[in-house]
């Protein structure tokens, strides 16, 4: 199923909560609206489940939503029925439809299966995980094979070390099944690694819609990309110095690499250790920099030399305030 966003307005009170809001997803692609809490997303996504009705613009499909190839919501929390096990929460969409007996047990045994939910099938879902009640809504998801499959903050309820593998499992399974698929989020790094496409909402606008490379290295403003992660802001003098054209103003963390030397320019002002990188703040020229390295290189006090990375001028970026990009395919 193709999906086509036009033009969406919405307002709660006179307040506007979307603002002339445009995309499109293609058929079997995984798309993840992302941008801070209120901005916007859970209100888009219930548009487009028709729980919701727009001020104005349009939700379209290339073909009908019916009940055999329905739009399915997964909700933040759920919405498990807790005094049925996982086999009839999964089951219950089939029996509504009056399915055979052999063919509900058959599709709902496969789909615990490929969920890897087959040993919990009588469990109870208070009797389970965060991580396993998820895939036992996103298991009674998929067994009515929905045209459309909406995720609303599909990582909020998870410890932090299962969300990235969580992500990969929903882009494994959006796969698998070539389910289009709309996600809203404010949870970057899975959405980035999962996605298709990236919307980033800001103020109820999508101020931008491309791949997620082209989002993080290439945001269309500045405020997108401070919003996607730190950024250092350079003056054209300052950016002389590193050997960029002055219009490339901001550089993310990592496509600055330092080098020790008592003569040099900067100042390693401080740093910490934070996890799978080292965060240095680097004084340079009245700047203040951001600048994240794989190994040590020095410590606080030392005198520095800044430059580019190999990868440095992948990571460069040049913003226009200005001007907005086209949503769009």
């Amino acid at each position: 199923m193709r999906l086509a966003i036009s033009n969406l307005g919405k307002s709660f009170q006179g307040v506007p909560v979307l603002r002339d809001v445009s995309f499109e997803v293609g058929h079997g692609e995984l798309v993840s609206i992302i941008g801070p809490s209120g901005v916007g997303k859970t209100t888009l996504l219930h548009i487009i489940a028709g729980l919701e009705r727009a001020d104005r613009g349009h939700v379209a499909t290339d073909r009908p939503i019916t009940r055999e190839r329905p739009a399915i919501l997964v909700f933040q929390d759920y919405v498990l029925f807790p005094n049925m096990t996982v086999f009839e929460n999964v089951a219950f969409g089939l029996r509504a439809r009056r399915l055979a007996r052999a063919e509900i047990r058959r599709r709902v045994t496969d789909m615990l299966g490929y969920f890897h939910l087959q040993d919990r099938a009588r469990a109870y879902p208070a009797q389970l995980s965060g991580g396993q009640r998820q895939r036992v809504a996103l298991a009674r998801a998929m067994v009515v094979e929905p045209a459309l499959l909406l995720l609303d903050e599909p990582f909020a309820n998870l410890d932090r070390n299962l969300k990235m593998e969580t992500a990969l499992f929903i882009r494994a399974t959006q796969r698998e099944f070539s389910t289009t698929t709309v996600s809203v989020t404010h949870d970057l790094e899975e959405a980035l690694a999962m996605s298709d496409r990236i919307g980033i909402m800001l103020d109820g606008r999508l101020r931008q819609y491309a791949s997620p490379r082209e989002v993080y290295l290439r945001p269309a403003d500045e405020e997108t990309a401070r919003f996607l992660g730190p950024v250092n802001r350079l003056e054209p003098a300052q950016a002389a110095l590193l050997g960029l054209p002055a219009e490339a103003a901001l550089l993310r963390p990592e496509s600055l690499c330092l080098t020790v030397d008592d003569d040099g320019p900067g100042r390693i002002e401080s740093l910490h250790f934070a996890g799978h990188y080292i965060s240095y703040q680097v004084s340079l020229h009245g700047a203040a920099l951001t600048v994240y390295s794989l190994a040590p290189v020095g410590e606080t006090g030392q005198r520095v030399r800044v430059g580019l990375c190999a990868s440095g001028a992948d990571l460069r970026t040049s913003i226009d305030n200005d001007t907005y990009p086209t949503h769009g395919s």
